[in-house]
């Protein structure tokens, strides 16, 4: 029995005796341990890989998106919740030193003001809509939606925050010089409206061109397009298009430069 005993294998434990009653002897009766198998993460191939990536790399942008209007607040706002509405990101305050001076200058280059409500943007890509735009959407063919998208009407309810609470009377950049760079959103508005040119794509995209000094002439700079990933439309700058228009729009209307202060640079 003994030597029975010392030849099973190391998975099996003793923690369990039945008592046999027979020629007086207690003999103990193994009981395997149940091994329990390792949970695994799904591994996720094609489309759905795809997904899951697209999803992460929104979250840190937006996550990245936050930390820049904290830094506006703290340079030239005050400190506020992170807002998730439609509407403004941020308001300069004339309780902090910093913003009341930077309204002091933007009323000398752009006369009376009465919103200093801002749209805060920076990167590379500029994402002025992700979810349902109901005008296009509800447009009947492909040349409404064309009109659509160059209505004034748009681009104030969706880029200015027009039918929110908190509309935004300017949009500010974040350069990557530690610095910023404030262009009043109406005139924003008027020039995207003027001086895109949107056409449609086979693929039922939407691009918007505008003139340039390139070779060419001009450059796509806005889509329009209906994301799988997010089961919803994007309006905006994407393909490394944002920075260019920004870029654009210091060229062709007026806007402001202003360092950072002393504090948080970055």
């Amino acid at each position: 029995m003994l030597s029975q005993l010392q030849t099973i294998p190391r998975k099996f434990k003793m923690n369990t005796i039945i008592e046999t009653m027979g020629v007086g002897l207690s003999v103990p009766v193994l009981a395997p341990v149940l091994e329990l198998a390792p949970v695994l993460e799904p591994v996720l191939v094609g489309n759905a890989k795809r997904k899951a990536s697209c999803k992460k790399v929104g979250g840190e942008k937006k996550r990245a998106g936050h930390k820049i209007e904290d830094i506006f607040n703290e340079q030239f706002g005050k400190i506020s919740p992170t807002t998730y509405k439609a509407e403004a990101d941020c308001t300069i305050s004339a309780e902090n030193a910093n913003g009341l001076q930077l309204m002091t200058d933007l009323q000398a280059k752009f006369g009376e003001i009465d919103n200093y409500n801002l749209s805060v943007k920076s990167g590379e890509n500029l994402q002025f809509v992700l979810g349902r735009i109901d005008e296009i959407t509800g447009a009947a063919n492909t040349e409404e939606k064309l009109h659509v998208l160059g209505n004034e009407a748009l681009w104030k309810k969706y880029l200015g925050k027009g039918n929110s609470e908190r509309p935004a009377g300017w949009l500010i950049y974040r350069n990557t010089n530690n610095s910023w760079s404030i262009f009043k959103m109406s005139e924003v508005i008027a020039f995207i409206v003027e001086k895109c040119t949107w056409r449609a794509l086979e693929t039922g995209r939407f691009k918007g061109d505008f003139e340039n000094d390139t070779k060419k002439g001009f450059s796509q700079y806005l889509t329009y397009e209906y994301r799988e990933t997010h089961k919803s439309h994007f309006l905006g700058a994407n393909g490394g298009k944002g920075k260019q228009l920004m870029e654009l729009l210091k060229k062709k209307i007026t806007y402001h430069h202003v360092n950072d202060p002393v504090v948080n640079q970055i």
